[in-house]
């Protein structure tokens, strides 16, 4: 089935892209994108034979002066991809299973829609089913663009020209069951989950040419969809959450942003979900703090390429609360650093052309430590836990990407060479007596096929 959907889709691309891609009116634009992967990559440790993903899907875009408008829909389907795996890894087209699924063959689908209004130069409103990247890096400490897609409503504000305001208020996915409202039909059990929202807002002040400061606050609550205390954008979510009984999640994150010159970013954020200042040198403490610098260049050879290098940390308490329902998680999902509590990792990156080749060439390194119910029912007590001291998981991928346009920039054939090293592969670090594997040493290459092409209507 799929080799003809592909082929249809190549020729329906092909046939669209005469069309000029300026012209104003609605744009419709299909796209596709297939994967094989030799000895499964990162998406399978003990089983045998390639691990491929398949995503078809269609986005649509409409812009005027003041109002934009876009969204996307695709569907997905893998084989031989672990889905315990599939969370440990950020660069996946999908985010969390829905429908079909077993231990081969999975499918998943997922949707977009971003709605931006531009009332004047300095004030906008934005809402829809989208995600937020908070932060200069790669990855983000607090709030992330590669979790699971969720309903919002928020403004962006320019206060002055140094200073400016981004406000948000949200629904997240508990994947917490609702006991005392559980549904039956035809005697059928149907689950009802938890509410969970959160709220955040961010201020930015630009402090010299050179320089900004970003100050960032978020609250998750549950059991109630919105709360008129987080509805105040201009008041401290810390301060409200104490008013109204200590019984939210309030993270902040601080980040400084060096700016040299155009090409160059050097940032260091610091992420803080529990602190108490008396407390902060002592070895037993509720101090939770994640962190994370990195360094931006672009344009580096020639234009448009870029290089990456970023350090995370955080530590093992970071996105948990005394109560599971504000845990800083949606479908499972931590909403800022990709690889959770209780990890780390050194991610450098290149990106660029040589002649008509797209290169990309990354390392990632990164270790995990267990998040038993000890630490979790713990983490308010005055208890010395030695990072990585019982089970934890490390793992060194290495690779090269070389992509080229065969079609009029509408599509792309790659191949990837992979190196990966991993320690103790299909750990869970909620269960991680259970995942005690034998250690990993492979070579992986894929194969890539990529289609896109917009259809404007005029």
């Amino acid at each position: 089935m799929w080799k003809y959907i592909i082929n249809i889709l190549l020729l329906l691309l092909t046939q669209f892209n005469i069309l000029e891609s300026n012209t104003p009116g609605f744009t419709l634009t299909p796209y596709m994108y297939y994967d094989s992967f030799s000895n499964g990559s990162v998406f399978h440790t003990n089983k045998k034979g390639s691990a491929t993903i398949t995503t078809v899907g269609l986005s649509a875009k409409k812009e005027t002066s003041n109002l934009s408008i876009h969204g996307s829909f695709n569907f997905t389907s893998t084989r031989n991809v672990d889905l315990l795996l599939s969370h440990f890894d950020q660069s996946l087209f999908f985010k969390k299973k829905r429908g079909y699924y077993n231990s081969d063959n999975n499918w998943f689908e997922s949707s977009l829609l971003s709605i931006e209004y531009k009332k004047t130069k300095n004030l906008s409103f934005f809402g829809g089913k989208k995600t937020i990247h908070w932060g200069q890096g790669n990855s983000s400490l607090i709030l992330s663009k590669d979790i699971p897609s969720f309903p919002l409503l928020g403004f962006n504000w320019k206060l002055s020209n140094s200073l400016s305001l981004e406000y948000f208020h949200g629904t997240l996915s508990s994947q917490i069951v609702d006991t005392t409202n559980t549904l039956y039909e035809n005697i059928v059990r149907r689950n009802v989950y938890y509410s969970r929202s959160l709220a955040g807002h961010k201020l930015s002040w630009e402090i010299t040419q050179h320089l900004t400061f970003n100050a960032m606050e978020m609250v998750v609550f549950g059991h109630r969809t919105t709360d008129i205390h987080y509805l105040l954008p201009l008041i401290p979510f810390w301060s409200m959450q104490h008013y109204i009984g200590d019984i939210d999640n309030v993270q902040m994150c601080g980040e400084l942003v060096y700016k040299p010159n155009s090409n160059s970013n050097l940032y260091f954020s610091l992420f803080v979900d529990e602190w108490r200042p008396e407390w902060t040198f002592k070895s037993t403490n509720r101090n939770w703090f994640g962190y994370q610098f990195g360094l931006n260049k672009n344009n580096i050879f020639h234009e448009k390429d870029f290089f990456i290098v970023e350090y995370t940390w955080t530590d093992h308490r970071v996105y948990n609360h005394k109560y599971e329902i504000n845990n800083s998680y949606t479908y499972d999902y931590p909403i800022g650093f990709w690889a959770g509590p209780h990890a780390e990792e050194l991610y450098i990156i290149y990106s660029g052309k040589i002649r008509d080749l797209n290169i990309n060439i990354k390392s990632s390194l990164v270790k995990r430590g267990e998040l038993t119910n000890e630490i979790l029912e713990g983490q308010y007590k005055d208890i010395i836990y030695e990072r990585y001291s019982n089970f934890f998981e490390t793992r060194s991928v290495t690779s090269l990407k070389v992509e080229k346009s065969i079609i009029n920039n509408s599509i792309f054939i790659s191949c990837m060479l992979e190196n990966i090293r991993w320690g103790n592969p299909g750990f869970d670090p909620k269960s991680p007596s259970l995942n005690q594997l034998d250690r990993v040493n492979k070579t992986s290459l894929n194969i890539g096929l990529s289609a896109y092409t917009d259809i404007i209507f005029k």
